[in-house]
């Protein structure tokens, strides 16, 4: 397995992280300096063990619609996945980028602040190697990884808000400030221009055919656990980590020609 050491976290070249920077900024109520700051924090805390916590202040989000903002602010826990980038330290700045498109971000703690992460939470350690959905998760991107990819992680919508009257279970948001996260896509995409985008499962998949972005678009049976007869169908063995980071290899290679 790769180690941290080995890795480069969220480097955009200069140009792509003020582009990012601006394209985050019509949808959060932030500045490039704040975004700047919890990147830096973030990455700071990369080789930490276990699940370090990041923070800003909830107004960083504002609803479009008055009724959810009495909402979101009586929430006991609001989390936002910030894009992020991985690629391995070696030297060579002309990597092709995959990207890989999530539904939404999550916490199931109780924070008076806003938690900041990234997708899948893999500026985790803990994450990473420690935690068995999303460790699965950091070995399927580490073949892309290891195939000469950069991998670009960044969620369709990039807030969520616990219900307030139903612990760990997210709360839909406005049509409205749905819109505006789902139109960041395309722009997103146009800044680090990926070869391919992979989904894993049914939601993320449709999300994005839907919004015909005119890339390649590998869509996967998602990882997790909860779609093992899927996977078992699908593979024709038991549907273990092992087995399914093999089937991932095999059709990554396939789909990507390396």
């Amino acid at each position: 397995m790769l180690t941290s050491t080995h890795l480069l976290f969220s480097k955009f070249k200069a140009q792509e992280f003020e582009q990012i920077c601006q394209l985050l900024c019509s949808v959060f109520d932030t500045t490039p300096a704040e975004l700047e700051k919890l990147y830096q924090d973030i990455d700071s805390t990369f080789d930490q063990p276990g699940w370090p916590l990041h923070f800003t202040s909830r107004d960083f989000f504002v609803s479009a619609s008055d009724v959810f903002r009495s909402v979101y602010q009586k929430s006991p826990v609001i989390a936002v996945d910030l894009p992020s980038l991985m690629e391995l330290d070696d030297g060579r700045t002309d990597k092709p980028t995959i990207a890989i498109i999530g539904q939404d971000s999550k916490n199931n703690g109780d924070y008076e602040q806003l938690v900041v992460g990234t997708p899948y939470g893999l500026h985790h350690k803990g994450s990473r190697e420690r935690l068995k959905r999303t460790k699965l998760y950091f070995e399927m991107i580490q073949v892309l990884l290891e195939l000469g990819y950069r991998v670009y992680l960044t969620d369709l919508l990039k807030i969520w808000v616990c219900n307030p009257e139903r612990r760990y279970v997210g709360i839909g948001l406005p049509e409205a400030d749905r819109q505006r996260f789902l139109n960041l896509i395309k722009p997103e995409l146009a800044v680090v221009q990926p070869l391919a985008v992979v989904t894993w499962g049914k939601v993320a998949g449709n999300a994005v055919d839907q919004l015909q972005l005119g890339i390649k678009h590998l869509n996967f049976i998602h990882p997790s656990g909860a779609a093992g007869g899927a996977w078992k169908k699908l593979i024709g063995e038991s549907p273990t980590d092992a087995n399914k980071l093999a089937y991932w290899r095999k059709k990554i290679v396939q789909e990507l020609g390396k």
